[in-house]
């Protein structure tokens, strides 16, 4: 889906638009420099668009479209240059916009520069916690041209600082639940998308202007509703990911440290019967037995858990708009709006 867009979009209108001013002031009252900021445009569900007039004839848009008409940005459309086109059309009365008929032939067929695109995608993962052991080996078994990842707020980032890229990965299932993420009360279907969100590893690309002149697609007519998947996929092709992590075949959450470090050696091949006592082998597998495991089983020495971390990422793997969602509110279709 398209995550992000920060573009300058031709738009004629009489009224400035600007949500107020910051500026340097000296000792002796006078003004140094001022700079306009941007006006937050709430949507559905108050989330916020950031817009700004640069003249007459164009304006600044910076924010997540889809987000803005739905509500959340937990799955969306593709559609970048039918994404920005509803949002105009929905912000003329908000801002009182007087867009010539030029305007609107920019808007539809997407003559318009492009600043900054992020594009994403999510996979699924057999629970949640294969999405963090997903991420900690990642962190640890891959890099880019950027060098070695950087992880912060639980977030991995390729190139955080880039000028031109980068990719980041998180838990969509732990984003929503963490202050300033979390799905507004009143959404529709909430339970459905905190349930679809649990256990999908979240991958995201942003273009910056100089990497999408770069690629010729500053400019938004250069985009169809392949192209974002096509570009995420490239550039995560790009990343050496040459090792493996482990899949768990069973939620260990909320299970003892003792019981963990058992079943993990169990899971490589050990034979626990000789290495812990008689009666604490017996005692382990009787609280395995539970979870529907017998420990008392041998593995073999090579587990067929353990998986590539790229293998995750296959194109054919990502995660579609779920049906429950189609023809409802939650998800924004431009084509079929306009219809």
């Amino acid at each position: 889906m398209i995550d992000w867009i920060t573009a300058i979009i031709p738009c004629h209108h009489d009224e400035k638009i600007y949500g107020g001013s910051i500026a340097s002031v000296t000792l002796d009252g006078e003004i140094e420099w001022r700079v306009e900021k941007k006006q937050q445009v709430p949507g559905s569900h108050e989330s916020n668009l950031n817009i700004k007039s640069l003249d007459d004839r164009h304006i600044l848009f910076d924010g997540n479209p889809a987000k803005w008409l739905q509500g959340h940005n937990v799955f969306g459309s593709d559609n970048l240059i039918g994404l920005v086109e509803s949002v105009m059309h929905k912000l003329i009365p908000i801002l009182n916009l007087t867009p010539t008929d030029l305007d609107f032939q920019s808007w539809k067929i997407g003559t318009y520069d492009l600043k900054r695109v992020d594009c994403t995608a999510m996979w699924d993962l057999p629970r949640r916690a294969d999405v963090r052991a997903w991420l900690r080996a990642a962190e640890m078994q891959s890099k880019s041209r950027h060098g070695r990842p950087v992880t912060t707020g639980g977030t991995l980032y390729f190139g955080k600082n880039s000028r031109r890229w980068s990719i980041k990965f998180y838990c969509k299932g732990d984003e929503i639940e963490a202050r300033g993420h979390k799905l507004p009360n009143d959404i529709e279907l909430r339970d459905n998308l905190i349930d679809y969100a649990d256990n999908k590893l979240r991958g995201e690309l942003t273009l910056r202007s100089i990497q999408l002149k770069e690629k010729n697609l500053s400019i938004a007519s250069q985009w169809n509703e392949s192209t974002p998947i096509e570009q995420l996929i490239t550039y995560i092709e790009s990343l050496n990911m040459s090792e493996q992590f482990s899949i768990t075949p069973v939620d260990l959450d909320g299970l003892p440290a003792r019981l963990i470090a058992v079943y993990k050696l169990w899971k490589e091949g050990e034979d626990l019967r000789a290495l812990y006592p008689k009666a604490s082998f017996y005692r382990y597998r009787s609280e395995f037995l539970k979870l529907g495991i017998d420990i008392a089983i041998r593995q073999p020495s090579k587990p067929d858990n353990v998986i590539p971390l790229v293998r995750v990422l296959r194109p054919e793997a990502i995660a579609q708009i779920p049906e429950w969602a189609i023809d409802t509110p939650l998800y924004y279709d431009p084509i079929s709006s306009h219809n």
